[in-house]
């Protein structure tokens, strides 16, 4: 290597395959640098105050028509069951309430282990959500007793409670208190199910929509199978394989659907594909197939967020683990072919170049060296995190490289480890910027619906207000825009939280003059209220972390 002038040399060394990548340039020679030896350190979640969470409690149940500025005298509604007869309500407001006043004291538990948990950042926000939502059943069981939409709320609740218990007890270093909290939960949300005659649910909305996802990546998987190995005798028996599995998930789709439908009986269906799925998947690995590796990431992540839903065992699949694993050391061998190494002497962080590189490298190898010692669970994600903190590393020194191509690769790394952390089912604690686009875009549609329905509400009766607020939805709408194109660019989050309380102290305003209209324009602002509140809920409680 000269030293003299600019030279950039990139191989592999012959005996431990790690990473060895040289930077010499006007004499100097990057050997190390030592504040890389903190980088992928998780940053540490502050936690809110106990008066910042009772408030987003109290904004969740509020935003679901609980607080009375919209209500509307209600049309009995005696749906129940089959079989359910009436409901002893005077035994069910205190088992409703007991849910609503554990669910919160849960919630203050979790905030307060924030930055000690690891992967509680996202339960933490679902916490949040349910707490919401049984404040606010409980606000209306109080007000107007219980009837078939009622029922239909503790259908849903049940079935969001079991999926979040479900994820807390695969959390490692959570309380005990928190654990006792699960428990008690878990006593009165059975009580429940038993007074007003339910079995224990799933979420039949996400199933459905994960199920109809699967059917589709499935679907995929054969057009990328057929178009990399033409007729083959093998691609034959890989699409008849796929087929059969496609329609097992096809007719679980027409099951869920099915409000009469047996729980267990979805729980069989979606076995029987993953008995046709897992030795399918095990024969496709060996093509080594970039397109048919891309399709068989994505059926495994729908497969395993089905399995999270169906609350089935989590299962340990080493060969999963270290396929993946070998992916993600792939993807870094084709990250740098694509990188000619004057543009990563431009980067600014170059420095870290040599340091970061080496390392992902290093905790790949090492996590399939503890996946192949054996199932410890616990040694098995404790490789993962390092994984996470190197990957982290790895992307804050390479995201400004100046090669699409480059940017391509390090976007599907990305993937890989998303794809790793959801086979071994690990809450993420990173701000999720793709589901915060998602809300951003969602609030858009409903500022605009909004806007439109307020006009016409000002055409039919000009109020005094109209002026102050035809002026706040324009800001609403235009801070809205702003926040979902930021949000889209990537922009840090920290960036994002002055945004973000400008927003949400905006639709205070614009709410404020809602609840004033005595139109025939009411329902509709009290529906779209209803939606936009919670989606703004969800999207400060993820911006503010």
């Amino acid at each position: 290597m000269r030293t003299g002038g600019r030279s950039f040399i990139c191989h592999w060394s012959s005996t431990g395959h790690r990473l060895v990548m040289s930077l010499a340039f006007i004499g100097c020679v990057v050997i190390d640098c030592p504040e890389v030896r903190s980088q992928g350190v998780p940053v540490t979640r502050a936690s809110h105050s106990r008066e910042r969470t009772r408030e987003y409690i109290d904004d969740y149940s509020n935003s679901l028509g609980n607080d009375g500025h919209f209500d509307r005298p209600r049309q009995p509604d005696n749906r129940h069951p089959a079989g359910q007869g009436q409901v002893d309500v005077k035994a069910l407001r205190p088992l409703i309430r007991g849910f609503a006043d554990s669910m919160t004291q849960l919630t203050y538990a979790l905030n307060d282990q924030m930055s000690q948990v690891p992967g509680l950042r996202q339960v933490y926000v679902e916490a949040l959500r349910l707490s919401g939502a049984a404040v606010g059943i409980q606000k209306r069981a109080e007000k107007y007793g219980v009837d078939g939409t009622m029922i239909d709320d503790l259908q849903q609740l049940d079935a969001d409670w079991r999926e979040l218990g479900y994820r807390m007890e695969n959390l490692r270093g959570l309380s005990g208190d928190s654990r006792s909290l699960v428990g008690d939960i878990n006593d009165v949300d059975q009580r429940i199910r038993q007074l007003i005659n339910i079995q224990p649910q799933f979420d039949r909305r996400q199933l459905n929509l994960k199920a109809a996802g699967l059917a589709a990546d499935l679907d995929n998987l054969q057009e990328d199978i057929a178009s990399e190995l033409g007729n083959s005798p093998d691609s034959q028996l890989y699409r008849r394989s796929i087929s059969r599995a496609r329609q097992v998930i096809l007719n679980m789709v027409s099951i869920v659907r099915d409000d009469r439908s047996d729980s267990a009986v979805i729980v069989d269906e979606y076995k029987q594909f993953e008995t046709i799925w897992a030795p399918l998947v095990a024969k496709l690995r060996t093509e080594d197939d970039r397109y048919i590796d891309r399709g068989l990431r994505r059926v495994t992540i729908s497969a395993g967020e089905i399995h999270q839903l169906l609350l089935l065992p989590q299962k340990m699949d080493q060969s999963q683990f270290v396929y993946l694993a070998k992916a993600l050391k792939k993807d870094i061998d084709e990250f740098f072919e694509r990188t000619p190494l004057i543009l990563v002497m431009h980067l600014p962080n170059s420095k870290q170049a040599l340091p970061v590189a080496d390392q992902f490298y290093i905790v790949c190898a090492r996590f399939v060296e503890v996946v192949n010692r054996g199932p410890d669970q616990g040694e098995i994600l404790d490789s993962f995190r390092k994984i996470e903190q190197a990957a982290r590393a790895f992307n804050e020194v390479y995201r400004d490289v100046d090669s699409d191509r480059a940017v391509a690769v390090l976007n599907r790394i990305t993937q890989t480890v998303t794809s790793l952390r959801s086979s071994l089912q690990i809450p993420s604690d990173d701000f999720d910027a793709q589901a915060a686009a998602d809300l951003a875009a969602s609030i858009q549609n409903f500022t605009d619906q909004l806007d439109a329905v307020i006009r016409g509400w000002f055409d039919q009766d000009r109020q005094p207000f109209a002026g102050d607020c035809a002026q706040e939805m324009a800001d609403l709408r235009g801070r809205t825009a702003q926040l979902h194109d930021d949000i889209a660019a990537g922009r840090p989050q920290a960036d994002l939280k002055a945004e973000m309380t400008d927003l949400y102290e905006n639709w205070r305003r614009v709410y404020a003059y809602l609840v004033k209209c005595q139109t025939d324009d009411r329902p509709a602002l009290g529906r779209l209220a209803s939606s936009l509140t919670p989606a703004l809920v969800d999207l400060r409680t993820m911006i503010m972390q």
